[in-house]
C-alpha cells in the first residue's frame, strides 16, 4: 500500500476554508436574525475574515516549501551520489520528516532544506531561523547523526551574511547556500575520507 504523501498543513487548509467561506455568512444570517448582535457579528466576521487570511497564506508559504523540497531533493541526489555519499530522502521520525539523510562509511548527516532567500541577512528573520536550526537539531538528534546541515538552495548571502559569517560562522547545524553542488562539497569537506 503506498504511503500517504506528508501534508501537515492539510488542517490549517481546511480551518481556513471554514473561517473564510463558511463562518462569515453564517455570522450575516445570525445577524439578520438578531439585529441587536448585529455589531458583535459583523466584528465576529471581520475576525474570521482575517484568521482566516493569515491561516492560508500560511498553508500557501508551507505547500512552497514542500515543492522546494521535492524540486532540490532531485537536484541533490545525484550530485551526492557523484561525491561518494548514498543518500536517502524523506525518512519519518517521530520528529517529522527528514529531507535528505546522507552517509559514508558511518558518517551521517541529516539535510534540512529550506526555501528561505536570506539567511541572517535580514534582523526581522531570526525566529523562523531559531526554529529552523532547532529543527535540524532535533532531526541530528533522532537518528543519532553526526552533522546536521540546513541547505539554502534559494539564498545568496548579502554583505550582512558574509560580515556575521566572518565574525561569528555557524558550525551547528551547518548552514549551506546555493546549488547542490555547494552542498556536495561543503559536505565532503565535514565528511571523514
Amino acid at each position: 500500500m503506498p504511503l500517504k504523501p506528508f501534508t501537515p498543513w492539510r488542517g490549517d487548509q481546511k480551518r481556513s476554508f471554514l473561517l473564510l467561506y463558511f463562518l462569515p455568512p453564517l455570522l450575516a444570517a445570525g445577524a439578520y436574525l438578531m439585529p441587536d448582535a448585529r455589531h458583535y457579528a459583523a466584528g465576529a466576521a471581520v475576525l474570521s475574515i482575517l484568521f482566516g487570511w493569515r491561516l492560508r497564506d500560511r498553508v500557501r508559504a508551507r505547500q512552497h516549501g514542500q515543492e522546494i523540497e521535492a524540486t532540490f531533493v532531485s537536484r541533490a541526489i545525484p550530485e551526492l551520489q557523484r561525491a561518494g555519499f548514498s543518500v536517502e530522502a524523506g525518512r519519518m521520525t517521530h520528529v517529522g520528516d527528514i529531507d535528505l539523510i546522507v552517509a559514508r562509511q558511518g558518517w551521517t548527516a541529516t539535510v534540512e532544506i529550506k526555501s528561505f532567500r536570506y539567511w541572517r541577512g535580514r534582523l526581522r528573520d531570526r525566529s523562523r531561523q531559531q526554529q529552523a536550526r532547532a529543527q535540524a537539531k532535533r532531526q541530528r538528534a533522532a537518528i543519532g547523526a553526526d552533522l546536521a546541515v540546513i541547505w539554502l538552495p534559494k539564498a545568496w548571502p548579502n554583505w550582512l551574511t558574509r560580515l556575521l559569517n566572518w565574525l561569528m560562522p555557524e558550525r551547528d547545524p551547518v548552514i549551506v547556500m546555493g546549488s547542490a553542488r555547494w552542498l556536495a562539497k561543503e559536505l565532503s569537506r565535514k565528511a571523514p575520507r
